[in-house]
């Protein structure tokens, strides 16, 4: 196995007859905000296209993929008169299909947006339901603990509780995400330092600040970390997967709605976050706390899975300034990358725990080419901050 990313779980094959995407690498890039919904109409429309000649998508799972379609492009048109609550509601109905189904909504430590399939093989489930061991051979990223990470920039001195999301009695400077509600506080983590890294513009050593979480692996989150590779693998593996794959094309024109760039940068208001930020209002009908998604400062998502996954929580009220969530994860001291490189130049003392980061046998594209990440000096920060003792801040 040469590659740990989701993908390289789920074996992909020539299957001309089956299900083959290849015209969905995510993320897409566009100049204006005008653009987003005409080009985002007709992506979707080649979506359909292209899936309404694979043999096993019959026309019921066809008719859910272009319901949903029409969904969420109905949603945005809502949203643009003002209807809030009907594009709401619009995209509460293609998610709310997908509550049992727990390729898409499952704990944090379960969710395939880090495990792949490992945690959904049936002898996996088996195991988990009499509490036994974890079959032994399953793949390093179906038993390795999950990390994350969050960072900022700046120079100054950080303590922990610059390390929790913005105070609710400062609400009032929340900015606007791609995965945020207004005016509420979210948490956000990577799955490495790396995604963390890039989420910020990769700012110099000096300036790149990191802590370390324990994030409970109880969360329940929404999965949208889905290629077109995850789900071309799925429908190649075998028929115990065709289904898993199925749901997945019904989904994906929600992943692909969240997934636009667009290269004008001074704008007020942001087309491309609509359908996120309808999600992020979801959640509560959901019975879920979290979104999965894989960063948009990447290049093509299918390389980049779970190294580059990104974690949303938006806060809920309470009576002091920070969300019982908050109050009560576990956290690094914060870390500066640059002072970090000098502790380098020393003999280590003590052991590492080795970060999930360690577990991936994916590569990440540095100066043209692609670096194994547990070879990469960010797998190395993330196994030397996970060492480092968490606590809450209270």
């Amino acid at each position: 196995m040469t590659n740990g990313s989701i993908q390289s779980i789920v074996p992909t094959r020539s299957v001309p007859q089956g299900i083959e995407l290849n015209r969905f690498k995510l993320p897409i890039v566009i100049g204006d905000d005008s653009e987003y919904l005409v080009e985002l109409e007709r992506m979707l429309r080649l979506f359909l296209t292209d899936i309404e000649q694979f043999h096993n998508v019959n026309e019921i799972i066809y008719g859910r993929t272009q319901e949903n379609v029409d969904k969420i492009l109905r949603a945005i048109n809502c949203h643009y008169d003002g209807d809030i609550p009907t594009a709401r509601q619009l995209i509460f109905e293609v998610l709310e299909p997908y509550k049992g189904n727990p390729f898409i909504i499952s704990s944090l430590d379960d969710s395939p947006a880090f495990r792949g399939i490992t945690r959904l093989k049936w002898e996996v489930q088996q195991a988990q339901q009499s509490n036994q061991e974890m079959p032994s051979e399953l793949h390093p990223m179906g038993y390795q603990p999950l990390s994350f990470f969050k960072a900022r920039t700046g120079t100054e001195g950080f303590g922990k509780r610059d390390f929790l999301h913005i105070p609710f009695d400062k609400r009032g400077i929340v900015s606007t995400q791609r995965f945020s509600i207004a005016g509420v506080p979210c948490m956000y983590f990577g799955a490495t330092s790396y995604v963390s890294w890039l989420e910020l513009g990769k700012p110099a050593d000096n300036e790149f600040n990191v802590s370390s979480y324990k994030v409970p692996g109880e969360t329940k989150v929404l999965n949208l970390a889905i290629t077109q590779h995850l789900i071309n693998g799925l429908a190649a593996f075998n028929d115990d997967w065709l289904k898993d794959a199925l749901s997945l094309i019904e989904l994906f024109p929600l992943i692909i709605a969240t997934s636009y760039k667009v290269r004008d940068n001074n704008r007020s208001f942001k087309s491309e976050y609509i359908i996120s930020q309808l999600v992020m209002q979801c959640l509560p009908l959901l019975d879920t706390e979290g979104v999965a998604y894989i960063s948009k400062r990447v290049d093509d998502d299918s390389f980049n899975t779970p190294i580059c996954v990104n974690v949303a929580v938006p806060m809920k009220k309470s009576n002091g300034k920070y969300s019982e969530f908050a109050n009560n994860i576990f956290l690094t001291e914060p870390v500066n990358y640059a002072e970090y490189k000098k502790i380098l130049r020393f003999p280590a003392s003590g052991s590492r725990i080795a970060s999930f980061g360690s577990a991936i046998e994916q590569g990440i594209t540095c100066l043209g080419k692609q670096i194994p990440y547990q070879h990469h000096e960010f797998c190395a920060f993330d196994n030397y901050l996970g060492s480092e003792h968490h606590s809450p801040t209270i």
